[in-house]
């Protein structure tokens, strides 16, 4: 069957595959105590992840040194050792020290043991690349520019971020909660689809002004309209009274018998 090219999304070679890496409660090593690392270590600690930092006292910056004095951060006295890659529980490994060749050596080593490695700065020596993130609650926007261009990541997402409401964060959180409560309605592998498509029609019913807004009674409200396909606006559930342009039409159209206009 022949189709057409712009039938379907254009391949475009050449990018990352961008996912939101679950590394909770994982060990993660990272290889320095610069600027470069407080970045990388705040990053691991947002995603709960369980940190050790390997490199000497002397030099820490202000940030690295704050973590390790509040012991959110596993903290190694010394260089790194080939002996410390043989923890099998290790998830990844960052690196971020000026010394290029000890920064090769823990590549190569993590590369023959197939532990994800990063090398700041150094993208042929990259599995993954950091990106520049905007957060707000449960959101994360990250923009990359696949190693070509870091600071002009940071500058995009700058303008991004501007360009977002505000409340978008609380907003999600909420849709969130009704989200886990349509689950015990609808709990049945099977009931999948149908879930999807309400929540979707949900988000696109609901503005994000009036997401935020929801409350206990909206949420049991719109649920208890689920079983027949139905999603309420708003101004439904609030009882407020459509415009008067949409009553004018209305009352044009109808009779005032069983039929209409």
């Amino acid at each position: 069957m022949a189709v057409s090219d712009d039938e379907f999304p254009l391949v475009q070679g050449g990018g990352s595959l961008l996912l939101a890496w679950q590394v909770r409660n994982r060990k993660v090593l990272v290889v320095g105590g610069g600027n470069v690392a407080a970045g990388r270590i705040l990053n691991l600690l947002n995603a709960d992840a369980k940190v050790t930092v390997i490199t000497p006292s002397t030099g820490l910056h202000p940030e690295v040194h704050h973590r390790i004095l509040k012991r959110q951060v596993t903290h190694i006295d010394r260089n790194f050792q080939p002996t410390d890659l043989e923890d099998p529980d290790i998830t990844m490994v960052l690196t971020a020290t000026d010394d290029p060749q000890a920064s090769t050596q823990i590549y190569t080593l993590c590369k023959q043991k197939r532990i994800p490695v990063n090398v700041a700065d150094v993208p042929p020596e990259c599995d993954f690349y950091f990106g520049s993130v905007h957060r707000d609650g449960p959101l994360q926007v990250m923009v990359s520019t696949n190693g070509n261009g870091p600071k002009l990541a940071n500058i995009v997402r700058k303008q991004i971020a501007e360009t977002l409401p505000t409340n978008l964060g609380e907003a999600i959180v909420k849709v969130g909660t009704l989200r886990k409560r349509l689950r015990k309605v609808a709990p049945a592998s099977s009931d999948g689809p149908k879930r999807m498509e309400w929540m979707t029609r949900v988000c696109e019913t609901w503005s994000l002004e009036e997401l935020c807004d929801m409350d206990e009674e909206d949420m049991e409200n719109l649920l208890s309209h689920y079983a027949e396909n139905k999603v309420m606006t708003y101004k439904e559930l609030r009882g407020v009274p459509p415009p008067p342009e949409e009553r004018e039409v209305f009352e044009e159209a109808f009779d005032g018998s069983f039929g209409w206009f």
